[in-house]
């Protein structure tokens, strides 16, 4: 009878919005969204991929799970920060039919202005650590003295791991956070058991679980 009281109070706490928020908001290492203007200026602007996905209608179709990476990157650019804006080659082996995100996310850069001489993109990368050695290759790590500085354009909730892996890849990182999943406020509906917070739980251990690997590996 314990083992199955235990497992539906976990159940219930991980499915409620108070706790999954607190659980994601400690994995976003309680940062803040910041100023675009107030960004410091960099070698090139990384931005990691996201999640594409093909859709109902023409093979070729896809969206995008989520633009504002993108659009961090975008704005940082546009306020010249850098000089390159560069996008990971997110890959899915599951999906090969689908583009490259850079590739994509590149192709949506010049159409809202950036030039091609601006850009640049990995090959193919379907975790943190390969878009990390990708991006340290393309800014020639370890060929020259200096080291490349970099604008990191990733989730929050992802920034921790992101930015240990660039690091270890012979990078100087300036985070720069977005797509902030914590939900700010506390309502009566927030002690209410949802599918939404227990995917966002998810999600937050999910992440936990990444760290502890990496740190492992890399001692």
């Amino acid at each position: 009878r314990w083992p199955v009281v235990v497992a539906l109070v976990l159940l219930w706490a991980a499915s409620t919005p108070v706790v999954s928020n607190l659980l994601m908001r400690a994995v976003e290492g309680w940062r803040v969204r910041q100023v675009t203007s107030e960004a410091p200026n960099a070698d090139a602007i990384v931005v990691l991929s996201f999640g594409i996905r093909d859709v109902p209608g023409n093979p070729t179709s896809f969206e995008f799970d989520d633009f504002d990476r993108f659009l961090g990157g975008f704005d940082l650019y546009k306020a010249s920060k850098a000089p390159r804006l560069i996008f990971t080659g997110g890959w899915n082996p599951w999906k090969p039919s689908l583009p490259l995100v850079g590739d994509a996310l590149s192709a949506r850069a010049r159409d809202f202005g950036v030039p091609a001489s601006a850009l640049s993109t990995t090959g193919k990368a379907s975790n943190t650590e390969q878009e990390a050695e990708g991006v340290a290759e393309l800014l020639g790590v370890g060929k020259t003295p200096a080291v490349p500085r970099i604008l990191l354009v990733t989730s929050a909730y992802h920034m921790s791991r992101a930015e240990m892996l660039f690091r270890r890849a012979g990078l100087e990182v300036i985070p720069f956070p977005v797509d902030f999943q914590t939900k700010l406020g506390i309502t009566p509906r927030s002690f209410i058991p949802n599918g939404d917070a227990l995917h966002q739980t998810d999600t937050a251990l999910h992440e936990i679980y990444g760290r502890v690997y990496y740190w492992i590996v890399g001692g």
